[in-house]
């Protein structure tokens, strides 16, 4: 108990706030809506919830002698104000990999982020070099921009595009995002202390998903047994600094690590230049190969590296990026041979193991990532 004594202090709330009637109606409301549906889009573009900072505030420091009365009157007072914010993300990853990518050998690639928030509507930029994600607050745009090429997405929802780093968008949102971990009981563990004016959440989580095939074991956040370590200021309530190690076997590595945050109030105009790039609606893309298994439409995708038949490889991914990315390592490429099909992590794709004579007489071994589209077909998502 003593350990709390100072975050106690600094907690006592500086009058005697009770809750009206009808907030414990909008609580309740929150509470029912958010069980009925835990999509990562409704944490983030649904408003914030008091009820849910409260609930896992409750949940980590009741134990230290903290009463309800007093964690709910600062959190309701810790999100009076909204700010616009700027930060720098540093991250194991590629430039050109999506979002979620995290490799525990690659270096830190720097991600600026800015983040503005106007009246109910969030906006949002990320830019890590190689690719460049923006959220107008209607819809989403990500594009590479050595590629000229990119793609826009309706009704956003950032896990999809950002994966762990959609935690980040709102820092008040992130006790949200651990609630609800909580809520689908995933295992992690939950510790808070104190290092002078500094309160430390420390979140231990185990890998999300199957690994009876290790093959996409640490290849995300999620998809691996990490530390996450948030600072946050105990007085103001501002996130202060993220770090996040993963554990693989017995060593530990920081993958993530964001140490400048600048928070600034007042409204704020938000622009991303976009020049000479193509947008691809993704609702327009191609239905993919349909009426097979994912061995034989990797071995149909494969084998059409040859000849460079466009007939088919078109139908499973964009012409843009068969042409820019693919087309001159790829063509006349000979498949050797094809494994069985196998899942891993928590992700949708089926990979199958491939093995392909290049042009140039080397050989590439892989796992080629597929995944079925809301019309049944198979298209490519990596590996290649």
């Amino acid at each position: 108990m003593e350990d709390y004594n100072d975050i106690k202090e600094l907690l006592q709330p500086k009058g005697d706030l009770k809750a009206s009637v009808k907030l414990r109606k909008k609580v309740h409301t929150v509470l029912y809506k958010k069980h009925k549906n835990r999509n990562l889009s409704a944490w983030i573009f649904g408003g914030i919830s008091l009820s849910a900072v409260a609930a896992i505030l409750l949940i980590i420091l009741i134990p230290s002698g903290l009463s309800a009365k007093q964690i709910l009157s600062e959190a309701i007072y810790a999100l009076e104000n909204t700010e616009n914010i700027e930060m720098v993300a540093e991250i194991r990853t590629r430039p050109m990999e999506n979002f979620r990518y995290i490799d525990l050998e690659e270096n830190f690639i720097k991600h600026k982020i800015e983040i503005v928030r106007n009246d109910s509507t969030l906006k949002w930029s990320i830019n890590k070099g190689g690719r460049t994600a923006m959220n107008t607050g209607h819809e989403i745009y990500t594009w590479i921009p050595n590629l000229g090429l990119g793609w826009r997405i309706d009704n956003p929802d950032s896990e999809n595009v950002l994966g762990y780093l959609a935690s980040l968008l709102n820092p008040r949102d992130i006790l949200e995002t651990e609630l609800r971990n909580c809520q689908i009981n995933n295992g992690s563990e939950y510790k808070v202390t104190q290092n002078g004016e500094d309160i430390i959440l420390t979140v231990h989580t185990p890998a999300q998903g199957n690994f009876e095939n290790p093959y996409s074991l640490n290849r995300s956040i999620t998809e691996s047994e990490n530390i996450r370590k948030y600072v946050i200021d105990a007085k103001t309530k501002r996130l202060i600094s993220v770090a996040v190690n993963v554990i693989s076997g017995k060593s530990e590595t920081e993958v993530l690590k964001v140490d400048s945050i600048i928070y600034g109030n007042g409204k704020k105009n938000f622009f991303v230049p976009i020049e000479d790039i193509k947008f691809v609606e993704i609702e327009s893309q191609t239905g993919g190969l349909t009426g097979l298994s994912a061995e034989e439409a990797a071995s149909t995708i494969l084998n059409a590296f040859e000849t460079w038949n466009e007939k088919i490889l078109h139908q499973v991914m964009l012409p843009e990026l068969w042409e820019n990315l693919h087309k001159e390592k790829f063509r006349e490429s000979k498949l050797i041979s094809i494994g069985n099909a196998f899942s891993s992590g928590i992700g949708s794709s089926v990979f199958v193991p491939y093995t392909l004579e290049l042009s140039d007489g080397t050989v590439q071994r892989h796992n080629i990532a597929l995944q079925k589209t809301n019309s049944g077909g198979w298209i490519v998502t990596g590996g290649i």
